[in-house]
């Protein structure tokens, strides 16, 4: 069984008010292993729902899927994602302006 990882790395906004963007990583994993960085999701399917959720395009996630399956994993950059939509992915926002790694919701 595959899993696939979504890990999210959140950078500080360009305009001063403006909103914070983020690099989704997505890496495909032979075995279930659990990592404190990551949101697991067991199929594909689950988490390009969620990405779809979360306002990614179709396309998007056809580019994403393809980098993946060539490389086993795929970066998606210059998300724009309010802290709703990372709570939706399963992640905690992060309140600093500082670049950090958004960590998963326990």
């Amino acid at each position: 069984m595959e899993l696939y990882k979504l890990h999210m790395l959140a950078h500080p906004p360009e305009l001063p008010n403006g909103p914070a963007t983020y690099t989704l990583m997505v890496a495909r994993e032979a075995s279930p292993t659990g990592s404190a960085q990551s949101a697991n999701f067991p199929s594909w399917q689950s988490l390009a729902q969620k990405l779809l959720n979360v306002g990614m395009s179709e396309g998007e996630l056809q580019n994403a899927k393809k980098e993946l399956d060539a490389n086993r994993y795929c970066r998606i950059t210059g998300v724009s994602l309010s802290p709703m939509q990372v709570e939706l992915l399963g992640f905690i926002p992060e309140t600093s302006s500082d670049a950090a790694v958004i960590h998963p919701a326990l």
